[in-house]
């Protein structure tokens, strides 16, 4: 930057903080009225100054490394230790360097220049000369326009923070869950105000998780990291090519056992798959040709079943799950592709007891995720077997699956008009009354009774009123 060309009053209105500003306007005065000397020393203290300030905005975001800086400094200043205050002044870069990483390596290099010719300006046993150091003009105004363009016009961004703030975040109640919701929370509270380097170490430990399963203690969470990844790539898109090079040598070097994350992954981030090296392709393509029900310990790898070099091999391994490997597979990653499988295990539940256990095991993980023609289909085979209508907890369960549906996703009519008449016929209106008035809610209108049937007398008979607790056919 030429630094003769800038206006120190444009340069002014670039700082964040108004108490900065005062500061560094008195080595803007100083400069002015040629008292260069001043300038530095009045440009140091200020720079000083907004790195605290700086520090405190972190430090109410949790930031660690800030706040036990901080603690010292405010010790120091409590207890009027002059030569602490000094010594934390004088370490203040370093730590800015180190620990916190709100200043850059580069942005270190100048800033300590600044501070050792404002030293030399200030201190006369700093100068082996008989006369304290006098900068030039030009020095005085570079000095003046790196403390600004480094840290005075600069956010306070975070930096080694940023890992044991999500850490600990992803694992609280209060990480969203919504898939959008991460991406909009990640990119306000993560990617925000945080260096491009440290986005993209950021990028790699959240792929180094999905990957190789470290840490140990986020393999769970997997349904949150993978949209935390994918607000790194949509809304920290300049650090997203570095990141993708660091991630494909991940996947191309990654260990045997390691292969079905890795195809979970690709599933995810399906672009990366051309860029992958050609063995590593045949040898995730081989790991799914040759994946049996009898040997599927990670269920991960189903999520490949979405693209289309996989996606033969997966159904026909999905079609042959039975109901133990079906129900870990729900629980592992309830796609959509699982439905039909779980809906269809559901509809021949052969007991109440049964049914209710499909209901948990195979249905509820859907919550959220169905549209209008799953929810169809599950009315129907509530109604389509005597097990499932007549077990105990299907209306409660049913009600709390069809309660986080959208409106929009909601039964159609017709469905909506089968299953009443179904349960007027059957005389189950009143277990599920709840039911029947929360999808009443949106506008639907109860249909006119349909004209007795010449077996409904029987129909009644076949599933007559019983206490739940009454003895329960297992078959």
């Amino acid at each position: 930057m030429d630094t003769g060309f800038v206006d120190l009053d444009i340069l002014l209105t670039r700082i964040r903080h108004p108490q900065s500003k005062l500061y560094f306007l008195d080595a803007v005065k100083a400069y002015k009225a040629g008292a260069l000397r001043g300038a530095l020393t009045s440009a140091w203290v200020a720079l000083v100054y907004d790195l605290i300030a700086k520090y405190r905005e972190l430090s109410a975001m949790g930031d660690a490394a800030t706040t036990a800086f901080l603690q010292s400094w405010d010790n120091a200043t409590v207890a009027g230790d002059i030569a602490k205050l000094l010594q934390l002044e004088g370490s203040i870069l370093e730590d800015a360097t180190a620990n916190t990483q709100v200043v850059n390596r580069i942005a270190k290099t100048h800033l300590e220049r600044l501070r050792e010719d404002r030293h030399l300006c200030a201190h006369p046993a700093f100068s082996a000369e008989a006369d304290l150091f006098e900068p030039s003009p030009e020095l005085a105004r570079l000095h003046l326009v790196n403390a600004v363009d480094l840290v005075l016009s600069q956010e306070p961004l975070q930096g080694k923070a940023i890992f044991d703030l999500y850490d600990v975040d992803v694992q609280s109640p209060g990480f969203p869950t919504a898939y959008e919701r991460i991406l909009d929370y990640v990119e306000q509270r993560y990617l925000a105000r945080v260096r491009t380097q440290n986005v993209r170490n950021f990028g790699t430990v959240l792929a180094k998780s999905l990957l190789k399963g470290v840490p140990a203690h986020w393999d769970p969470l997997h349904r949150k990291i993978i949209p935390s990844l994918v607000a790194v790539r949509e809304r920290a898109a300049p650090a997203w090519p570095d990141l993708t090079q660091a991630i494909i040598r991940l996947i191309d070097n990654l260990e045997p056992a390691n292969r079905p994350r890795a195809i979970a992954f690709i599933a995810a981030f399906p672009d990366l798959w051309p860029q992958l090296q050609e063995p590593t392709r045949t040898a995730l393509q081989a790991t799914i040709d040759n994946a049996a029900p009898a040997t599927l310990t990670d269920y991960r790898i189903l999520a490949g079943v979405t693209l289309p070099q996989f996606r033969v091999a997966l159904l026909a391994l999905i079609a042959a799950l039975d109901r133990e490997h079906l129900v870990n597979a729900v629980a592992s990653h309830p796609l959509a592709d699982l439905w039909a499988r779980a809906v269809e295990e559901y509809k021949g539940s052969g007991s109440w007891r049964r049914s209710e256990a499909n209901f948990s095991d195979l249905i509820t993980p859907f919550a959220g995720r169905l549209g209008r023609q799953q929810l169809d289909e599950l009315l129907d085979a509530v109604i389509d077997n005597g097990q499932n209508w007549d077990a105990a907890e299907t209306d409660t369960l049913l009600l709390a699956l069809l309660r986080n549906a959208t409106p929009a996703d909601r039964p159609s009519h017709d469905a909506r008009n089968r299953f009443y008449q179904h349960i007027r016929r059957t005389r189950r209106t009143d277990k599920y009354e709840d039911v029947i008035i929360f999808l009443q809610s949106d506008g639907w209108v109860l249909p006119p009774p349909e004209p007795p049937a010449e077996d409904d007398d029987l129909a009644g008979a076949e599933t007559p009123d019983r206490p739940d607790d009454a003895p329960k056919h297992e078959s």
